[in-house]
């Protein structure tokens, strides 16, 4: 196999410098000057090697994205036979697993979606399959659950840990992470309870 060429080690370069620029400034104030700063490349590389504003906004989504399934795949198929969900609500709400930077920039792009349909669109699929993840993960161990019951279970979980997770930019804030997957793997034992 072949050495990348260098277009795509620069357009590697440019969407970290960017990813890190939307984290700390958000969509909009991620300009093509601080992109440029923050991978110590003159301007017109950018639009050389990736695009304009939205060429650079649409490689962003793609590797969020990508990047988001990747993870979620890979530690679904991780999972144990017996005991998954407390497996997967024990990862989720691990500290250790949690990236504040990759956290801005979920966020930054729910925040664009509001002007941005396409990328609402984009979002909303995110989102929702995530919950389908976490459902199916649910499904494994309460087959007899009501597809009603599963749905609430699944969202209720997802909301749990989208909210616990907003909170890791801020630093330390084990209490309430603790709390929140207490939460979570109560909400999973109504599954039980109701099947």
């Amino acid at each position: 196999m072949g050495r990348p060429s260098v277009k795509d080690e620069r357009r590697e370069q440019i969407l970290r410098a960017y990813e890190t620029c939307v984290a700390r400034f958000g969509v909009e104030g991620a300009s093509l000057e601080k992109i440029a700063e923050e991978a110590g490349l003159a301007r017109p590389l950018i639009r050389h090697n990736v695009g304009n504003r939205d060429d650079l906004l649409a490689a962003l989504v793609e590797r969020f994205l990508s990047r988001s399934e990747r993870s979620v795949q890979r530690m679904i198929g991780a999972l144990p036979k017996s005991r998954a969900s407390e497996t997967f609500i024990d990862w989720l709400f691990d500290p250790n697993y949690s990236d504040a930077q990759f956290v801005l920039v979920a966020e930054a792009l729910i925040a664009a979606s509001q002007e941005d349909p396409a990328l609402a669109t984009l979002m909303k699929r995110w989102t929702r399959d995530f919950i389908a993840s976490v459902r199916g993960v649910l499904e494994t161990e309460a087959p007899s659950a009501s597809s009603e019951a599963l749905d609430a279970v699944a969202a209720g979980v997802s909301g749990i840990y989208f909210n616990t997770d907003s909170l890791t930019p801020m630093g330390d804030m084990s209490d309430v992470r603790d709390a929140s997957k207490r939460a979570a793997l109560m909400l999973v034992a109504t599954l039980e309870q109701a099947s």
